[in-house]
């Protein structure tokens, strides 16, 4: 039916309205008639089936909103255990935005119990369009199961309730559709119990998976149902529904059977046609046993078992009525204990030597008990791996955090008061010789260069009238001052030079960044960089103290470095610094080392793990000697 948004007037609503209502009646009885199911008494309605299901809800919905013409938008609530209405879980249309004027009329409705109307109201971009708005809460047998909110062009107060008789009319299909579902849950319980109560009344696995396989195929109205165990790593078709007896060589056989495998490796259910179209599920084999025999429709699931799977089951059928998710979730069900009934089936099977051997090794079991078998068995294990480690010699080193440090350390301090006027450099950079590194700001010794040297000028000026005059007295006063003025000269321009911070050799800078202080004042002596050279590196271990006992000047290692995991520097202790440093719940010792040979990659500040070899001791004291110092060092503590 064609929805219109705008009416010309009355009796076009009306009338609209009432072929919606027609309509709606005519999809109800045809829905009936077309869901046939048990009936469910009205007293069996329990409060846990009284809660809409979403796809139904989201169905009803839809009925509704294409039998009424003029709908915009619709929505139904469900009522939490607070009184409120909790998120819409069914919208009209599917991909449009629920106004909040719809749930601000649905939660009117809950909290007056009773349908109610709103006309004229604004809503959409900037609120530039009317509409109307009505709820009604939705009963089944005087319980509250859903608040339903539409919105709706503009309309007579007459056709608004209209609508909500409508609305209240379709409430009653609610409680067909949810007997509808109890109904099939029930049905599908009823089979499940005689599916398992059939299996478990015969004695042989073979003939129990032929009439499972019967009983499936007229369950799901299949072509064909197919049953197959692993024997050993393949799969071999053990039962065909409606056939009692088949040739295993066979090029229909050896397609299930692949198909079968081809779903219990990839340990997934196959299903064809593959509606979600997975690209991470291989179905070769099934489409080949589709190709041949024409049945587009097939669904393999794996049966599980004790340990692992032990076969699997194939369904198929006409390629016209492909299987379902609700066929899908019912087959699995099933199959949760068609495979533990049939494993059990199979285990009865057994020869008596299988049995009798199982049977020796339970009683065996029994007797020793299973528990203090693996306790001897570790035990022996333990044992023969102290004495291998007790007789075994090894390399005993001394694992310690280290770190890449510049044996030379160039401090360049502010030789003045100042400010910071520029920054080219900062920690990590590399410096070549004389290389500027910073600005000072030098206006005050710019000004005071000029002051002496305009006073150089006057006493110079002075002293030529002087010389003229043949003056000596004077001029050896003019000459004093010339000289002293002369040195105030030199110390401003070396005061001068001394702004520009250059470096004084190449290395690289450690530490320092002027960057983020610009126009900050320094003082005298503060330190501004600290440059280390490229080739005068040395690495400092950091031994616990209960690892000091062997290492000494002139032991050997290696040094892997955290930023090049790939490579190794062989290392050689130098000294043994005699003082114990407490830091971080711990206390070491601090061993200087040198590199056996120099590396570019190599950074001052670079940190990783050193391991020193002491020498050759036996494994089983290389493994236990921290521990047995400890409790030794503990019991001594105590006292013992």
């Amino acid at each position: 039916m064609k929805q219109n948004s705008n009416h010309k007037g009355k009796h076009s609503d009306q009338s609209s309205v009432d072929q919606g209502l027609g309509q709606s009646a005519n999809q109800s009885a045809s829905d009936s008639v077309s869901n046939k199911s048990p009936a469910v008494n009205a007293e069996g309605f329990s409060a846990s089936q009284s809660r809409l299901p979403g796809d139904l809800a989201e169905q009803w919905l839809t009925w509704q909103c294409r039998a009424i013409a003029g709908i915009i938008r619709g929505a139904i609530y469900f009522p939490n255990d607070n009184g409120g209405l909790e998120s819409a879980i069914a919208t009209w249309p599917d991909d449009s935005e629920v106004e909040p004027q719809l749930l601000v009329a649905a939660n009117q409705a809950l909290r007056e119990n009773q349908a109610m109307e709103q006309s004229k109201l604004s809503y959409g971009p900037k609120k530039s369009r009317t509409c109307d708005i009505v709820a009604c809460p939705l009963t089944v047998d005087n319980k509250l199961v859903a608040v339903v909110s539409v919105m709706m062009s503009t309309r007579s107060e007459s056709q608004r309730h209209v609508v909500l008789r409508i609305l209240t009319w379709g409430g009653q299909w609610i409680k067909t559709l949810i007997e509808q579902v109890v109904a099939n849950r029930q049905k599908n319980q009823i089979f499940s119990l005689t599916l398992a109560t059939m299996v478990l009344r015969h004695s042989c696995a073979r003939v129990a998976a032929i009439e499972m396989a019967n009983r499936l195929a007229d369950q799901f109205g299949c072509e064909r149902v197919s049953i197959g165990f692993r024997q050993g790593l393949p799969i071999r078709l053990k039962a065909l529904s409606h056939v009692t007896s088949f040739d295993s060589r066979t090029q229909l056989v050896r397609r299930i059977e692949a198909a079968m495998e081809e779903s219990v490796d990839q340990v997934s259910i196959i299903v064809l046609p593959d509606v979600s179209e997975s690209k991470t599920i291989i179905n070769r084999a099934h489409c080949e046993l589709a190709g041949q025999e024409g049945c587009g429709g097939i669904s393999t699931h794996p049966l599980p078992g004790r340990h692992g799977f032990i076969g699997a089951i194939t369904f198929e059928r006409e390629s016209s009525k492909p299987f379902n998710e609700q066929e899908l979730a019912l087959c699995q069900s099933l199959v949760q204990f068609i495979g533990p009934t049939l494993e059990l089936k199979q285990l009865e099977e057994r020869s008596l030597w299988t049995k009798g051997g199982e049977d020796l090794l339970r009683l065996t079991g029994g007797v020793f008990g299973k528990s203090y078998l693996k306790i001897k068995v570790t035990l022996a294990l333990m044992t023969m791996l102290v004495i291998a480690a007790s007789v075994i010699d090894g390399r005993y080193q001394v694992t310690a955090p280290a770190s890449v440090e510049s044996s030379i350390r160039q401090v360049l301090v502010a030789s003045q008061n100042g400010y910071v006027k520029e920054s080219f450099l900062q920690a990590g950079d590399r410096v070549e010789k004389d290389q500027l590194m910073a600005l000072l700001d030098d206006r005050h010794l710019q000004l005071e260069l000029r002051k002496w040297q305009s006073e150089h000028n006057k006493i110079e000026k002075v002293y030529q009238e002087a010389l003229a005059k043949h003056d000596r007295i004077e001029l050896g006063i003019q000459s004093a001052q010339l000289q002293q003025i002369d040195a105030e000269l030199l110390l401003v321009k070396e005061q001068i030079a001394q702004t520009e911070v250059r470096s004084p050799f190449d290395g690289v800078v450690i530490s320092g960044d002027l960057t983020q202080s610009l126009g900050a004042p320094v003082e005298i002596g503060q330190t501004l960089y600290e440059i280390a050279p490229l080739d005068r590196y040395q690495v400092v271990l950091e031994v616990d103290d209960h690892n000091m006992a062997g290492v000494k000047p002139g032991n050997s290692g290696k040094l892997i470095i955290a930023a090049l995991p790939n490579e190794s520097f062989s290392v050689s202790i130098d000294q043994v610094i005699p003082i114990a440093i407490s830091k971080e719940k711990r206390n070491y010792f601090r061993i200087e080392a040198s590199l056996a040979e120099h590396s570019s990659e190599l950074l001052p500040g670079m940190r990783g793990v050193a391991k020193i070899d002491i020498g050759e001791e036996k494994l089983l004291w290389i493994w236990t000697h921290a521990l047995v110092d400890r409790m030794k060092l503990w019991f001594w503590s105590v006292g013992f």
